[in-house]
């Protein structure tokens, strides 16, 4: 009987472990709303590609078109084919520009995760 027990609890622990290795931050957690950036000079998208190359894994990033003072979506462009390519299939990576409380961030579509954009300012997007 004493050794059901001692399963139970540790059992009952490893529930306990497991279920904070879910948690995430709440700024992570948050939606956020549709956002835009204030500005779009040469020190904010260097700011931004920033973020975006370090989510991506990358040294630098390419971004696609579009206004992010007018659109809260940004692309990552994938790299361009080599010269033994003819086409590639690969597609863009999309962004979305969102407002956690007065923080800005960008979330990347394909996998929910969120990352801050430090000292850029973005305001709510128009509907």
């Amino acid at each position: 009987m004493m050794k059901a027990t001692r399963g139970f609890g540790a059992l009952v622990v490893m529930g306990l472990f497991m279920t904070g290795a879910c948690e995430t931050d709440d700024a992570s957690s948050e939606a956020g709303s549709p956002a835009v950036l204030v500005s779009a000079d040469v020190e904010t998208m260097a700011k931004v590609k920033l973020v975006l190359a370090d989510a991506m894994g990358k040294a630098n990033v390419e971004l696609g078109p579009g206004d992010p003072t007018e659109t809260s979506t940004i692309s990552v462009l994938p790299p361009r084919p080599t010269r033994y390519e003819s086409m590639s299939t690969a597609t863009p990576t999309q962004f979305d520009i969102v407002l956690k409380g007065s923080r800005c961030f960008v979330v990347r579509r394909d996998t929910g995760e969120a990352y801050e954009l430090k000292g850029v300012s973005c305001r709510a997007a128009k509907k």
